[in-house]
């Protein structure tokens, strides 16, 4: 789980997104219904769920959105967190903050020494 979120998931916004498709996996969900659900702005549930295909959590279809994760190993790990979230809602949230944002890894990335080539 804890990987998952180190790897894939960057903020609670982007989990209550996951777990909403995960949850009605038979739906397909635009922007506007996601957003609705999550109150957000339509704009907001366009790049989250942008971002969540990108990282392999759904699939596109005509600007539509569904669950449908890379790998049975990512099916896997997203239901465990599903069950750590509903039983540890505090834990798993503060493991989602404490990360670093992206931006900031993507800086300090930049300054790691690298081996030859």
């Amino acid at each position: 789980m804890k990987t998952l979120i180190a790897e894939r998931i960057d903020s609670i916004p982007e989990l209550e997104a996951l777990l909403l498709v995960r949850d009605d996996r038979a739906s397909d969900w635009s922007p506007e219904e996601a957003g609705k659900r999550l109150y957000v702005s339509t704009l907001v549930a366009t790049y989250i769920l942008g971002i969540l295909r990108e990282r392999g959590f759904l699939a596109e279809r005509d600007a539509r959105y569904r669950y449908e994760p890379a790998s049975s190993e990512l099916a896997d790990a997203v239901d465990q967190l599903a069950a750590a979230y509903a039983r540890h809602l505090v834990a798993v949230t503060e493991i989602v903050h404490s990360k670093p944002s992206r931006n900031i890894r993507d800086f300090a990335n930049a300054f790691r020494v690298r081996g030859p080539q």
